[in-house]
């Protein structure tokens, strides 16, 4: 692009792009990786280190990552580097599609990708998802932009990103199908397009070849790992079992979560969806086809999750983009009145959000309870009469601006709440409907205690030597760069390893000489049945529910600290220093006494 064709539009949109990718890489260094995202990573791991590694179905995160961590160095952030750079490029796929669904439409759809709360949180995980949707979104925009080379290149990228990539093609092939099926009834206008048969063939050859090129260069990190392909090609039968297995998530779950994080797209995409069919408008027609099959395979797909709703926000966005572009400034419409009118509502969504997170507190006080939901009723009644007294006094199209200013006001103050909570409160997630579980805690703080008595004892961090009987992912992953590091089912007769790490349900371990143990809350779960917590205010607003929590302990060799001898003991518990007589630590004790929870 010359530099005499930058205009402010294009900055706008770099400037967006920054921002969404802020918003996903902010504190992901100290966010520990769950088990399933550790499981990913390791995979990648341990290609970047020549080691054999057998690949998940959909190659594309861990040769890309394992390329990363190659160059680079492996780390939490360059673990999640390419789901971070597929969800910011999200907002290319609006800048691309700009003449199709209006300028200033565009760059508010840009704007919902790069602050949606699911789609930020789907690219803060190790994982495929987000790379599919990511990639898919910018091959769509190159092909409406006939740019088929770079199409046929992020489109194979999407098509290594697996099972995730199929349900999104699944879902756009089928709603594509019911349109021109419409179309030819007559019942829903053609899709705009200019290319003739002859020129369609051309870019689908060009597309086709790029394509294949980069499938065979990245899908085997150019013949460096031939194992990809299979992995590829395992993708189909996986996407085919989650026909017939169940994933645990449950329809009401994935409505609620939709509902819950995702209230603008959801309300304005809807509303759109009816003015397009009432109003015959075409392409918000086409979109709402494309929403209502990706959601309708995300709900019936027995395999679902969450992060599947990523493939439905896309044209939801599109969408309520489309519908909040018409109110900016309405014929007709008084200006005063109408910003009046959205403070107003402002204020009684803020006062009827304080009475919900009283909910909470109040919950044995019926009186109290009563009252409250009284408030929040009557915040409501006093929006619609509001609304009604502006329409009556000034116009119906000044009450039908400010009634769509404030509601956009109050719900971006909430979606920008959730946002801060997923990216900066709440990095790890644990309180989420869409967390991948078990969600990992305090693995800082294990490696800050390994990291001390190894340096007490070696001189280096990394240095000591450590058996560990507990082999979760997420241990695995935090214990890749320790060369002594041994993971075995038991401790083996006659040795004596300086640091045994077991999970907290194992035995304690017997041996003749004394340990001291300490606990580090390492894993939690959801501790509610159903869609919700009981306490359900008390989560929504504060993310409060109650969680079960497992830990692993620590137990490390009397002669690891200061003044510390091998001695004999008869009994070992963690956290305990009554069992360890023979010790006479110092003040400096790089290790603490008390369990870390």
């Amino acid at each position: 692009m010359k530099l005499s064709r930058i205009t402010i539009e294009h900055g706008f949109y770099f400037l967006i792009f920054l921002v969404a990718l802020g918003v996903r890489i902010s504190g992901l260094m100290d966010v520990p990786l769950s088990d399933q995202e550790a499981e990913n990573a390791m995979q990648a791991y341990q290609l970047a280190g020549g080691e054999n590694a057998s690949i998940s179905p959909g190659p594309g995160y861990a040769l890309l990552t394992g390329a990363t961590f190659f160059i680079f160095a492996d780390s939490n952030v360059s673990a999640r580097i390419w789901p971070v750079i597929a969800g910011g490029c999200l907002v290319l796929f609006p800048f691309l599609i700009r003449t199709l669904i209006g300028r200033k439409a565009a760059v508010i759809m840009a704007i919902g990708l790069a602050l949606d709360p699911i789609l930020v949180a789907a690219s803060r995980m190790a994982g495929t998802d987000i790379l599919a949707v990511g990639f898919g979104m910018i091959t769509l925009g190159m092909v409406y932009q006939r740019k088929m080379i770079p199409a046929g290149i992020f489109g194979s990228l999407m098509i290594l990103s697996g099972s995730s990539a199929l349900q999104g093609i699944l879902g756009f092939v089928i709603a594509w199908l019911i349109g021109g099926l419409l179309s030819r009834r007559s019942v829903l206008a053609p899709f705009p397009t200019s290319q003739t048969s002859g020129e369609t063939k051309h870019l689908i050859q060009q597309a086709v070849l790029s394509g294949s090129f980069v499938i065979i260069a990245a899908g085997t990190l150019f013949f460096f790992v031939p194992e990809g392909l299979g992995a590829l090609a395992s993708s189909i039968p996986e996407y085919l079992v989650g026909w017939v297995s169940s994933s645990g998530v449950s329809i009401s779950q994935t409505i609620t979560a939709l509902v819950i994080y995702a209230p603008i797209p959801l309300i304005f995409g809807f509303i759109s969806a009816i003015e397009a069919w009432r109003k015959e408008e075409t392409i918000a027609r086409w979109f709402s086809l494309w929403a209502a099959v990706s959601l309708a395979l995300v709900l019936f797909y027995p395999g679902r999750s969450i992060l599947a709703l990523s493939w439905v926000l896309i044209p939801l966005w599109g969408m309520a983009a489309m519908e909040i572009e018409k109110y900016f400034r309405l014929k007709d419409a008084e200006l005063l009145p109408a910003l009046g009118q959205a403070f107003l509502l402002l204020l009684l969504m803020g006062l009827g959000w304080l009475n919900l997170a009283g909910l909470s507190i109040n919950l044995g006080d019926i009186q109290a309870l009563q009252l409250r939901w009284a408030v929040i009723a009557g915040t409501i009644l006093l929006a619609g009469v509001t609304t009604i007294l502006i329409g009556l006094g000034w116009s119906f199209k000044t009450a039908q601006q400010g009634l769509i200013w404030g509601l956009l006001l109050g719900f971006g103050f909430y979606s920008v709440s959730i946002l801060w909570g997923i990216s900066q409160l709440r990095p790890t997630g644990e309180q989420e409907l869409f967390a991948p579980l078990p969600i990992s805690q305090n693995s800082g703080d294990l490696q800050k205690t390994l990291g001390d008595l190894s340096e007490w004892r070696t001189g280096s961090r990394d240095s000591l030597d450590v058996l560990l009987t507990e082999n979760s992912p997420s241990l695995r992953w935090e214990m890749r760069n320790w060369p002594s590091a041994r993971f075995m089912t038991s401790i083996p007769p006659g040795e004596i390893p300086s640091v045994i790490i077991s999970g907290e349900d194992q035995p304690e371990p017997n041996l003749s000489i004394g340990y001291r143990g300490q606990g580090f809350t390492w894993s939690s779960y959801p501790a509610w049945t159903g869609v919700l917590p009981e306490n359900w205010p008390n989560w929504l607003v504060y993310r409060n529910a109650p969680q079960t929590m497992d830990k692993v302990i620590l137990w490390a060799r009397g002669d690891l600290f200061p003044g510390g001898t091998i001695g004999e003991t008869t009994e070992l518990s963690p956290g305990s220093g009554e069992d360890f007589p023979i010790l006479e630590p110092a003040d400096d004790l790089p290790f603490d006494d008390q369990p870390l929870e």
